[in-house]
């Protein structure tokens, strides 16, 4: 399950966003509030930060938690593995785990729900890239408003354009538009 530092709160102690997904599993999205408009959320699946069906559940109840929150201005994203931001996705999970997760409040499977929403979201949403952004890190990336990545070890890719697939977070329509200079603005 996410979880979260409040404000205020030591930094040992973890609270969850939400305790919709019981879960013995360790979290592998944690949440730091660093102030009431500053949120840091870090990627935690070691040892490759692949994303399997609990990552998916917890990115949603990191965006319903997001999107709850009027307070919050600023989220950054990055990873607590090295050399590894997000990586593609988990292949030896059950395909069913993913497919039978219920569509999400956009009408959208669980992942893509995610992606629209951070996209839409009214905080600023920030990439920050120290290794490999692979499938699904290429489109969280590509779904921030800014990235910022590493000269030294950043990599990102969509693999599924190797091997003759379209990917299913939307790439295909968020990097033209960034490319052409007409992704969202945030000067209002």
């Amino acid at each position: 399950m996410a979880t979260v530092n409040a404000p205020g709160k030591p930094a040992t102690k973890k609270t969850p966003i939400a305790s919709v997904i019981t879960s013995t599993k360790p979290a592998q999205i944690r949440v730091a509030r660093r102030s009431a408009a500053y949120w840091r959320v870090a990627i935690d699946n070691s040892p490759i930060n692949v994303m399997g069906p609990q990552m998916v559940r917890e990115f949603q109840e990191v965006i319903d938690a997001l999107e709850a929150d009027e307070h919050v201005r600023v989220v950054v994203f990055d990873s607590a593995v090295d050399d590894y931001f997000l990586n593609h996705s988990d292949f030896l999970a059950k395909l069913e785990d993913l497919t039978f997760m219920p569509a999400a409040p956009t009408g959208l499977p669980p992942w893509p729900d995610f992606l629209v929403r951070l996209t839409r979201a009214s905080a600023v949403s920030i990439a920050l890239i120290r290794g490999r952004a692979t499938g699904n890190g290429s489109e969280i990336t590509l779904a921030c408003d800014m990235s910022f990545a590493s000269r030294e070890n950043a990599i990102l890719s969509q693999w599924e354009v190797g091997v003759g697939m379209v990917a299913g977070g939307g790439p295909m329509a968020r990097l033209p538009e960034l490319i052409a200079g007409t992704a969202r603005s945030r000067c209002s």
